[in-house]
């Protein structure tokens, strides 16, 4: 069994990240509980209020396709510390492999779960396979995990064509949103499981690449020794931030302009408008875990609380989002409950009813209900449910002390040339 590192002894950053991450897949994820009107690009509604439709302008600028890379990218940056880790207690590879094997296999569980009782969107699922291959190919050559995540980035383009041609399919939903009871949804989402299990080397290979460059980022230890990597961290911040800004407004003019695709009808044209916003997403993912790390340090160095109350109420709030960011796991499937007791027809139908405002407003509030929580469990040293199952079942501690290097751990700067592991 091993040792999971203390909550106090972990970098800011990563978590702060994970935490912002949430915020992000919920709002990305209104599309899954919302039906009955046509789709139009990035499967938001094609007929909107002007309240509506601004929410739309600001999730498909800020969120969408940013949010699930960043959880990505920050899932392959976990398992390149949990092998940097494993290298330093001098575990073998094969030993490394396999524990990784158990605790994929548990989220993996988690995620079935999770597809087949509450959400069709389900990412562990994917996550669970995909980082797999993050496994087996981060012990091999160094080569090996960049080349593995450069191959994977037009798969990634693929799923950006899609979210530029949707409105183009005549589509409205997602087939268990509609679902007339619980029963009927439970069966769709179940056969919609059992081919994501079968067909996800295929259909989800994309995530391939974020998980690639989070992981290669932890061979420098990028979100944990910040001011040693602050010469970095500070352009990708700045380009990253700014290209994912401008990467997203071509595809969100014609949600704004153009969304029943009166003038803008091809096919080519709106793909390639589609790759644009998922690629830039991705840099906008690097670039929001570059500022992440550089705030929660400067948070962590004491800047808020020497400033004005202004300045120690952000403060606060970062170490809210952080402790939240601990607990992302049992965050994110608690967001799907909440989604499931409020918008589908059998519950109390907001999906047929609300429109993105409404439903948006439903997420930063559950989003933010949720902070006061991991706080709590936080300065208790606790963390939440499904991450001790999965600890558990995964044969990992939450008790003991940590050696020199572990998990995220705040370190002092050394040479990012000795960055251990990849």
């Amino acid at each position: 069994m091993t040792t999971s590192l203390p909550l106090a002894r972990r970098a800011g950053g990563p978590d702060l990240a994970r935490g912002i991450s949430l915020l992000g897949i919920a709002l990305a994820n209104m599309v899954g509980w919302l039906h009955g009107q046509e789709w139009t690009v990035l499967l938001k509604q094609r007929e909107a209020t002007g309240l509506d439709r601004t929410v739309d302008v600001l999730i498909a600028l800020l969120a969408d396709n940013r949010g699930f890379p960043l959880f990505a990218l920050l899932f392959g940056y976990g398992i390149g510390v949990l092998y940097r880790r494993s290298r330093d207690r001098g575990e073998s590879v094969r030993g490394f492999i396999l524990r990784m094997g158990r605790r994929h296999l548990v989220l993996l569980a988690i995620g079935l779960a999770h597809a087949v009782f509450l959400f069709s969107g389900d990412i562990l699922v994917a996550y669970a396979i995909i980082g797999m291959f993050v496994v087996l190919l981060i012990s091999r050559h160094r080569v090996a995990l960049p080349l593995a995540g450069v191959l994977a980035l037009p798969a990634l383009g693929v799923w950006g064509w899609v979210d530029g041609t949707i409105g183009l399919t005549g589509q409205s939903g997602y087939p268990a949103a509609s679902a007339p009871t619980y029963l009927a949804s439970l069966e769709i989402r179940a056969d919609e499981a059992l081919r994501e299990v079968g067909l996800a080397v295929i259909t989800d290979i994309a995530l391939l690449a974020p998980m690639a460059l989070g992981a290669i980022a932890a061979r420098i230890h990028l979100l944990e020794q910040v001011e040693a990597n602050r010469d970095l961290l500070i352009p990708l911040m700045r380009c990253g931030l700014l290209s994912g800004l401008l990467g997203a407004v071509p595809l969100t003019a014609v949600l704004v302009l153009d969304p029943a695709h009166t003038h803008v009808d091809s096919a080519l044209v709106l793909g390639l408008l589609g790759l644009l916003h998922q690629y830039s997403g991705l840099a906008g993912a690097l670039g929001l875990a570059a500022a992440a790390a550089l705030l929660a340090e400067r948070i962590r160095r004491g800047g808020a609380q020497q400033g004005s109350l202004l300045a120690a109420a952000n403060g606060s709030a970062v170490r809210g989002i952080e402790a939240l960011g601990t607990v992302s796991l049992s965050a994110y499937i608690a967001q799907s409950v909440l989604y499931l007791a409020l918008f589908p027809p059998y519950t109390l139908d907001l999906g047929a009813t609300l429109g993105s405002a409404g439903t948006a407003g439903i997420a930063v509030l559950g989003w933010a209900a949720m902070i006061p929580l991991a706080l709590a469990l936080h300065r208790r040293e606790r963390r939440g449910p499904l991450e001790v199952l999965l600890r558990r079942l995964a044969g990992s501690s939450t008790a003991g002390s940590s050696r020199p290097g572990q998990a995220h751990r705040v370190l002092p700067p050394r040479s990012i040339s000795k960055g251990a592991r990849p």
